[in-house]
């Protein structure tokens, strides 16, 4: 990874278990594995329509990042905060081949853990580590287009997200990766 570059990732993002918290609950117990508890249906959680509202928001991110290209795959490689501080390390691989069309591939090592393949007219699964246990996602891939210009990438990807076998978003991404900071 040699070239320095700036990453900006905008999207949709919708929270599909923004439920509120009972106050009088202190101390609650965290199950880490799935396996010992029922995980709930996303249709069995009420969410207020005033939930609904803001609970879809666009998010961006914005980070310094490096670029290479390595057996012909690009890779973007940067840092991410979490919530509390603690650092995420985020690669992203954007392959090309002739057969098989685009792929683009998000792997988030930290505190979160992932590793999501979005690849058009497909379906991917992957586990979505966090502290509280982990998550199975399902990600369709509905279309990514890639543009290119001098010192420019933009990679837009349009998916749809289940989490534990329920359909939760549709969600779509932009991923800027430029030699200088855009507005």
């Amino acid at each position: 990874m040699k070239n320095k570059v700036f990453v900006k990732i905008k999207g949709m993002y919708m929270d599909p278990y923004a439920i509120d918290i009972n106050e009088d609950l202190k101390d609650p117990v965290l199950i880490n594995n799935p396996d010992l508890v029922e995980i709930p249906k996303v249709d069995d959680i009420e969410i207020s329509e005033d939930d609904k509202k803001t609970d879809n928001e666009e998010i961006e991110i914005i980070s310094v990042g490096r670029y290479g290209v390595v057996n012909g795959n690009e890779y973007i490689k940067y840092e991410e905060l979490d919530e509390d501080g603690s650092k995420i390390k985020n690669t992203i691989k954007i392959s090309e081949k002739e057969d098989d069309g685009v792929v683009v591939e998000l792997s988030k090592k930290g505190k979160y853990q992932t590793h999501m393949i979005f690849h058009a007219g497909k379906k991917s699964t992957s586990a979505y580590a966090t502290p509280f246990g982990s998550l199975l996602l399902g990600i369709y891939t509905r279309s990514i287009r890639i543009k290119r210009e001098t010192d420019r990438i933009i990679v837009k990807v349009d998916y749809s997200l289940d989490i534990n076998y329920d359909t939760v978003s549709d969600c779509n991404v932009e991923i800027h990766i430029t030699s200088q900071l855009e507005e």
